[in-house]
């Protein structure tokens, strides 16, 4: 076992009641009808259960290849003891065994079994809809190789059991621990911190995490958020680069699960009142993007919400595709499609933007989205044709620390018709450098230009300005 792994288990056995064991992966498996004895003498039993704030089983046939190889290779050397597939973390709770650490090789293992032998397969419950896609995919790969499975000997694979008595306890060696190699990322470390928040636990907390597992751009939409809280005018804080996995690990476990507050404590109510937000703005949605969060169903609605308003603005599927509470402009689709997804060179232009969009549907709604996405554009990216060459990723910051805050201009205005004069009285120079011949510079000035409906670079804003204007009298006279 890991020296730091014993050093944490060491501690827990003096701080608060754990129970150890070495078993096998056949007597794991068997440990409902069959008691394991830990390392002081005492028995280990229960049902098999994958908690509902899990990740999801995600292994793939990389993974799995590399397990199958570690073991067939353990097993044709001779005289050597068990193979040992490293530390199994469990929760025990009402007669059952969550499965808290160690779920990807074990539903592995269950598969194999099931394979080989129908008979022996454990009664392990899976609900998460990814999971059992991959367990499918895995099934299928799995059984073409039935032969090679035939001399799994599940009496010797070795693993140490750590079992917890209290769920906190378990989540702490959820936290730190990284023997499956999947290591968690910080969205898998706040979906089970926030899972395990909700009260009363059972069907409501198997409810929200369906309403996890069903969101879509989680990993964009999250580091969106954390932007468009951070960088703000009065308390901003910096926000590390994606090349940074650390970091941006640290940074979202901080904002969604250490900063979130307590549902019982007296600022829970503050957080009530901003949750009635509809009530005295003119959009349909509950949830302001700088509101405070709790711990629980609150954060979960508050990401629900925007990962669908995500998925609505900027991931249409079909022309019609429409939404009960709100309609987007088709033409706001058309103008992703053929101007912000298309120029290349402002990958860091094309997030300031969204991210400036998304504040605007949540304050004002969709009714006015295509004029003011037309003028979030045209400040967004200024930065494109104000530089002489590239933007890179410590431009956008820079921008907004030097009096362009965008986010609060928008989320500080009374209404869509006050933004816009804001928006419209904005002034850049335009910078002549490498806007000729096939540059990025040179290239998006083109797309643009065709789109509004310009010819070239000589007095770009001022014709930009006038093809904003000319495009929305247009869409509202049907044209």
């Amino acid at each position: 076992m890991r020296n730091w792994i014993k050093l944490i288990i060491l501690k827990y056995m003096i701080d608060k009641t754990i129970k150890v064991a070495s078993c096998t992966i056949a007597e794991l498996f068997s440990a409902d009808s069959k008691p394991i004895l830990d390392s002081n003498g005492t028995t280990i039993s229960g049902l098999l259960e994958i908690p509902e704030y899990q990740r999801p089983y995600v292994w793939t046939e990389k993974e799995i290849g590399k397990l199958l190889l570690d073991i067939q290779g353990h097993s044709g050397q001779n005289n050597k003891p068990k193979y040992y597939l490293g530390s199994i973390i469990l929760h025990k709770h009402n007669g059952k065994l969550s499965i808290i650490d160690g779920q990807q090789r074990l539903t592995t293992l269950a598969i194999i079994q099931h394979i080989v032998d129908e008979n022996k397969v454990p009664k392990i419950k899976y609900l998460s809809p990814t999971t059992i896609l991959h367990i499918q995919k895995n099934y299928n790969f799995l059984k073409d190789k039935i032969e090679e499975l035939k001399c799994f000997d599940f009496s010797n694979l070795n693993v140490t059991l750590v079992v917890t008595a209290c769920e906190d306890d378990a989540y702490t060696f959820f936290e730190t621990q990284n023997t499956g190699g999947v290591r968690l990322s910080g969205i898998d470390i706040i979906k089970a911190h926030h899972l395990r928040e909700i009260n009363p636990r059972g069907k409501r907390d198997e409810q929200y995490a369906i309403i996890w597992e069903k969101q879509k751009n989680l990993e964009t939409v999250i580091k969106q958020l954390i932007k468009a809280r951070r960088w703000n005018a009065l308390f901003w804080e910096d926000v590390p680069s994606d090349r940074y996995i650390k970091e941006t690990k640290q940074s979202i476990i901080k904002d969604f699960s250490e900063k979130t507050l307590e549902k019982r404590k007296a600022a829970y109510s503050q957080i009530i009142a901003i949750d009635n937000y509809s009530s005295i703005q003119s959009t349909p949605f509950k949830f302001a993007i700088r509101q405070p969060l709790a711990n629980g169903e609150n954060f979960i609605d508050y990401l629900d919400q925007f990962a669908e308003l995500y998925q609505r603005l900027f991931k249409k599927i079909s022309e019609n595709e429409t939404t009960s509470d709100f309609e987007i402009p088709y033409e706001f689709f058309n103008f992703n499609k053929n101007i912000i997804q298309k120029i290349d060179g402002t990958a860091f232009l094309k997030e300031l933007y969204e991210i400036a969009v998304v504040c605007y549907a949540n304050k004002f709604g969709v009714d006015n989205l295509l004029e003011a996405s037309f003028w979030i554009f045209r400040y967004c990216y200024s930065l494109r044709v104000s530089k002489p060459k590239m933007v890179r990723e410590m431009s956008i910051p820079v921008f907004l620390k030097s009096g362009h805050f965008i986010f609060d201009i928008i989320l500080s205005s009374f209404n869509h018709e006050q933004l816009m004069i804001w928006l419209q009285q904005f002034e850049y120079e335009f910078n002549f450098e490498n806007t000729i011949g096939n540059t990025v510079k040179n290239r998006f000035i083109d797309r643009v230009a065709g789109y509004f409906n310009f010819s070239d670079a000589n007095e770009f804003d001022e014709k930009l300005k006038l093809g904003i204007i000319n495009k929305i009298n247009k869409n509202r006279n049907g044209k």
